[in-house]
């Protein structure tokens, strides 16, 4: 009884055990269960939350108008300017050409781009267009999907913005009104299609419309137009590159737009340093400071022959429709220059060949007027003025410039003939320019002052045509319509007309240049209009050079093509990155 009874309790104890046992494994599974539930949905939470914002890059849309790029992500690449530009708002007129480095391209996309190749305009933000027969109206239909930096969508709402912005005569975007002269208006469809209705008929307007950057109307609209200005800093695009950080006198920084629309470049950031010295500038690439720089005549044709600087960086030079045009401006509101005959005295005393040879090294070609020299607006028959100190004296005489007091400098009227002539500083060409100017004014009675400004302080004069005589380089565009640089209406607000020059033959010649379609009549009209420009020296032309650059050899896919260099194209493989 007793012996039953003890078995009893102990398979009773045991069942319980058992019980017991399951119960706890049953708790471990559940709490395993439950916790393989929380990391399944943790994971997909987290998927889902990076997938939200990416999800455009790593998809892009279909029929992107750029190849995807090759090669390995990652590594800076950092670019040496010797001007530091005045703003980051590509529609006022302070944009200038260390501007466009930064912002075209990269920060902010037009409607259409140039193929670097074919040298063709193609869609870009655009997906198609449409030209009316009558070549009055442009519809442009934009891509769907593609965002500003900041995910909002680009609409037609945004391009008008940016149009009207341009127009608004308050805002301080002279040169882009020139450029929309003949835009009658500009008004939405929907929210994707745009068109632009123009007043007449104008052989630039498709490039006009084409090469339109359009700003997001969200982050740039205002209600006093100073607002806009003022706006010099922060930009905001949709290109493959965003702003960072500007460092004032040091340098700018971008970095990739990791949510671009279409395909990203290889390159993380791009590091734009402001070193306004050449020779320290040369140091600093030598050094590992800097990849990439445009170098002056001199210091390309010293490196060009040096073995290790090209086993230790490519050393490139080539010529590209939109290379710069070097000239002196003669400011035509001062008395020294209203007349042509001192105008052309003034081209006489500069002996450009010995310029081009011994301080530029040969690595240029006289010019004699605006135009591309190998493009078909320039006229090859016209040949430069000579070097003639003799005749130049002549003209002087002529023209009532004489020196009536025996002090070695002409006078005219009690006013004796001396003026400054401004140039940017830190450029040893201009600094050797103006020694020649001075010493060449000397042989015919004439006293020249070098008058060098920093960048900002230059450029601020020149727009406000606050000089007598200056040195400056202008140049950027396929064909250019000399327009905005000769016709009289460009004199006021602000315009490129810096030298007052007003010739009303040259204003018409310029006025049906602009209308004319078929090419070949139109290169007659401008050939007629070089001459004129040649005879009566409203500039001096100095010369034209082809571009020139230093790159760091570890940067790969570096091609030269029909218009140039893209640097988008670049990438530097893993084992060669310098910067993580």
């Amino acid at each position: 009884m007793n012996g039953r009874s003890g078995l009893s309790v102990f398979l009773l104890f045991l069942l319980l055990l058992v019980m017991i046992v399951l119960q706890i494994l049953s708790m471990v599974q559940s709490d395993r269960l439950y916790m393989r539930l929380n990391m399944l949905l943790e994971q997909l939470s987290n998927r889902q939350i990076s997938e939200r914002p990416h999800s455009r890059s790593q998809t892009p849309p279909p029929n992107l108008p750029m190849a995807k790029y090759p090669g390995d992500d990652g590594d800076w690449m950092v670019w040496q300017l010797t001007a530091e530009p005045r703003t980051l708002n590509p529609l006022t007129v302070e944009a200038e050409t260390s501007t466009r480095y930064i912002t075209t391209g990269s920060i902010f996309e037009r409607i259409l781009e140039y193929d670097f190749d074919e040298a063709k305009l193609k869609p870009w933000l655009a997906e198609s267009y449409e030209v009316s027969k009558d070549g009055l109206e442009i519809t442009v239909k934009l891509r769907e999907g593609i965002c500003f930096s900041d995910g909002v969508p680009i609409t037609a709402d945004d391009v008008i913005f940016t149009y009207e912005t341009s127009m608004n005569p308050g805002v301080d975007a002279a040169v882009q009104r020139m450029a929309y002269k003949n835009f009658k208006k500009v008004i939405k469809i929907d929210d994707r299609t745009i068109k632009f209705i123009f007043d007449e008929v104008y052989w630039k307007t498709f490039e006009a419309v084409g090469l339109f950057e359009v700003l997001p109307k969200h982050l740039y609209k205002f209600d006093n137009p100073e607002e806009f200005n003022k706006r010099r800093s922060n930009p905001v695009g949709s290109g493959p590159y965003i702003f960072e950080k500007w460092d004032v006198g040091q340098q700018l920084v971008l970095k990739r737009n990791e949510n671009y629309w279409g395909y990203k470049p290889k390159i993380e950031k791009i590091v734009f340093k402001f070193i306004t010295n050449e020779a320290a500038a040369l140091q600093a690439l030598r050094s590992g400071d800097v990849d990439y720089m445009i170098p002056t005549s001199e210091q390309y044709s010293e490196m060009a022959n040096d073995k290790q600087f090209n086993r230790e960086f490519l050393v490139m030079r080539y010529w590209a429709p939109g290379v710069p045009v070097f000239f002196i401006a003669w400011n035509e509101e001062k008395p020294y220059f209203k007349d042509v005959r001192v105008r052309l005295a003034m081209t006489h005393i500069i002996d450009r060949k010995t310029i081009a040879k011994n301080l530029l090294k040969g690595e240029v070609e006289v010019a004699t007027g605006p135009f591309y020299i190998y493009g078909r607006q320039n006229d090859p028959n016209i040949q430069p003025w000579p070097y003639d100190l003799q005749k130049a004296a002549a003209m002087l005489d002529e023209a009532g410039w004489i020196d009536s007091d025996g002090d070695g400098v002409r006078d005219k009227d009690g006013l004796p003939f001396r003026f400054k002539f401004s140039y940017p500083t830190g450029q040893l060409l201009y600094e050797q320019l103006a020694k020649l100017l001075k010493e060449a004014g000397a042989k015919v009675g004439i006293d020249v002052t070098p008058d060098p400004y920093e960048w900002s302080v230059f450029v601020e004069r020149f727009q406000n045509h606050q000089f007598d005589a200056l040195v400056i380089g202008s140049g950027g565009t396929i064909e250019f319509d000399p327009y905005q640089y000769f016709h009289s209406s460009q004199i006021a607000d602000r315009g490129d007309n810096v030298t007052s020059y007003n010739n009303p033959k040259v204003d018409r010649l310029l006025e049906e240049a602009r209308r004319t379609l078929d090419e070949d009549k139109r290169y007659e009209l401008y050939h007629e209009f070089h001459k004129i420009i040649h005879e009566e020296q409203p500039f001096t032309f100095l010369f034209m050079r082809p571009e020139r650059r230093f790159l760091d050899r570890r940067f790969e896919n570096v091609k030269i093509h029909k218009l140039g260099l893209n640097e988008l194209d670049w990438y530097v493989p893993k084992a060669k990155q310098r910067y993580k």
